[in-house]
């Protein structure tokens, strides 16, 4: 039978505050080594920590008086407890749970310390559970806005830096004398087209759900609860075409001044390129609509309509087709319109709304039913010398 006293859970205590200053300052030889690890697969820090509050109360370690009062921390709640004149440590970092104890533990000692505290869970249930049902729940989800935005930005720039298709040589009667330069300037006008056209083609076809779902944001950040508490009445507004989900913002949501103005010249881009999204989302030819141009045979004889320099003359019409001035027009153009839409709103909504839309991960607030940012942009992780994980532990079968 093990005589550790860490097993002695029930007995457990919260450290005096000189005790907790003991074990912060003290110097190597002044306490029996700690053993350590970590636990990233058998504990769930939710668990830990109610279980450890219920008992306990708060936080009582010092690395709770060094953390910024945000999420952006890399150890965020620890407890110095005492198992009779033992020190027994836990730290919450994020997923993980550091715990180190001054006695000397075996593997096989740390599995029984696991399901000791485990197994204590359930004398302390009702009391955890009550910590528990206190806490926020948040459900953490991918703001599409953000992931559609930046590819969009991406492929703007590809467009934006490749240059027009006039900056490339023209067919010369010159590249008769010289085929290595006739060459080059078919090898640069290839690049180009490898280049931009698949950009053109992909930003056509992310700009406008993009931008829905900057509009669906908005109506999941702000909708009134007359509105949310309708299920009905709510699907309605997130499925209303377009124009009608415009008009229902500074009705159906908070912190709108204004009605969106469906009068100005960004409005009237953001328009055309909705109502290009659907022929082109479904992946619809239109050989009349799209031609690129016309051929007449003889036989299998063919007769070209227009004439000029045959490779040339090609990417001009794959230009034509793709139109990358005009792609970018409307990019730039649903922005512009995006920030019209932002500008009828009060100051303290943009703020807020400014925050949460730049978040790729936002929260959604259980209990009210709201959307905020709940973690940092950054995603942090330490080590300690000697930190073993406890799935790493060497385990008899069994």
């Amino acid at each position: 039978m093990s005589t550790l006293e860490c097993l002695d859970i029930q007995n457990w205590r919260v450290a005096t505050k000189d005790e907790v200053v003991a074990y912060v300052t003290a110097k190597p030889g002044e306490r029996p080594e700690l053993s350590m690890l970590v636990i990233r697969t058998r504990l769930r820090p939710v668990d830990v920590y109610t279980y450890l509050v219920a008992r306990f109360g708060r936080p009582n370690g010092f690395q709770n008086f060094l953390r910024k009062n945000d999420s952006d921390n890399w150890i965020h709640w620890d407890f110095n407890l005492k198992a009779g004149a033992i020190d027994v440590y836990f730290a919450g970092a994020s997923r993980e749970i550091h715990i180190f104890i001054a006695e000397t533990m075996s593997d096989g000692d740390w599995d029984s310390f696991i399901k000791t505290v485990k197994q204590d869970f359930a004398r302390v249930a009702k009391a955890k559970f009550s910590v528990l049902k206190g806490l926020e729940k948040y459900y953490v989800f991918q703001n599409k806005f953000v992931a559609l935005s930046g590819v969009c930005a991406d492929l703007h720039a590809t467009i934006v830096d490749t240059g027009p298709r006039e900056s490339l040589p023209k067919q010369s009667s010159a590249y008769a004398e010289d085929p290595a330069a006739f060459k080059e300037t078919m090898k640069r006008i290839g690049e180009r087209a490898d280049q931009i056209y698949a950009s053109c083609l992909q930003l056509r076809l992310l700009t406008p759900i993009m931008a829905e779902a900057f509009v669906n944001m908005i109506i999941l950040m702000f909708c009134k609860d007359q509105t949310r508490d309708d299920p009905t009445a709510y699907q309605e507004l997130l499925r209303a075409k377009v124009p009608e989900r415009l008009n229902a913002l500074s009705e159906k949501c908070h912190g709108f001044l204004s009605p969106v103005d469906t009068k100005t010249g960004a409005y009237k881009v953001f328009m055309r390129v909705i109502q290009k999204r659907n022929f082109a989302l479904h992946g619809n030819v239109d050989p009349v609509r799209e031609q690129i141009e016309t051929v007449y045979f003889d036989g299998r004889r063919p007769l070209f309509d227009e004439p000029g320099h045959h490779v040339e003359k090609f990417f001009d019409h794959l230009e034509a087709l793709n139109e990358p001035d005009e792609v970018v027009a409307e990019y730039e153009g649903v922005h512009e319109f995006l920030i019209e839409i932002k500008n009828c709103m009060d100051e303290r909504t943009q703020a807020f709304f400014d925050q949460v839309i730049s978040d790729a991960y936002p929260g959604w607030w259980v209990q009210k039913r709201r959307v905020t940012r709940i973690l940092p942009d950054n995603v942090i992780a330490g080590f300690t010398r000697g930190m073993k994980y406890d799935d790493e532990l060497a385990l008899s079968p069994g």
